[in-house]
């Protein structure tokens, strides 16, 4: 990694698990749930509905308890999912691995889709303002258009960290939208396996990372990029 001087992250399911995110909001839908509709535990139900099947999980819950509900009812829930505060936190493994690539002298990013204030919720749970240099929410950029691998935020990083495309790495774990960047910019990629949620996707366009690893620390002694 000689001529690199700048590593750049996806933020969820890389710098932490997203099923974490998942639970902490079931938490809080799981609570607006027994108070209103008397399911208790309502949260661990939830999340073995999310690992079946993502879509609908809510309306599949309250009909399946014969529970009745109307859009509005779903929407609340939703909004409080969406709008909830994280409780989540970012491992010791994720955290020195962050601080031992700053004192190698790399300038450190975060590149992730999703919705602004979600993101920014994530973010600030983890702590990870103080960790990294800079970050890019793609939807603030003009919305979900600009979400990977669109090139936008990676052109942005690389003037926002004074680097050429060629001097970053980008490792992230989805292989629908992390790696297809390559089809655009020559920088190089590193896939972290992982059990997360998006882990099974096809590669978009076929285009596949330039190493994977499995887990963050093995990428402070990559050799092979």
């Amino acid at each position: 990694m000689s001529n690199i001087k700048a590593v750049v992250f996806d933020l969820d399911d890389t710098l932490y698990p997203e099923a974490d995110y998942v639970k902490s909001g079931f938490h809080a839908v799981g609570s607006e749930i027994e108070k209103r509709f008397k399911i208790t535990n309502a949260d661990k139900i939830l999340f073995e509905y999310f690992k079946k099947d993502n879509s609908d999980a809510y309306g599949r819950l309250l009909h399946d308890y014969g529970k009745e509900f109307t859009q509005a009812d779903i929407d609340k829930l939703v909004d409080t999912y969406r709008t909830h505060t994280p409780k989540i936190t970012l491992s010791k493994e994720t955290k020195n691995t962050l601080l031992e690539l700053r004192q190698h002298g790399f300038k450190l990013g975060i590149i992730t889709d999703g919705r602004p204030y979600q993101q920014h919720a994530k973010i600030e749970a983890l702590g990870l303002k103080d960790l990294v240099d800079e970050i890019i929410i793609t939807d603030e950029l003009g919305g979900i258009e600009y979400r990977k691998p669109k090139p936008a935020a990676f052109f942005k990083m690389c003037e926002l960290l004074n680097v050429f495309p060629e001097e970053m790495i980008y490792v992230g774990d989805n292989p629908k939208k992390d790696f297809a960047i390559k089809k655009y910019l020559p920088i190089r990629t590193v896939q972290l396996l992982s059990c997360g949620i998006y882990a099974e996707e096809e590669y978009a366009d076929g285009i596949l990372p330039d190493g994977k690893i499995s887990n963050l620390r093995e990428f402070l002694n990559f050799k092979n990029l």
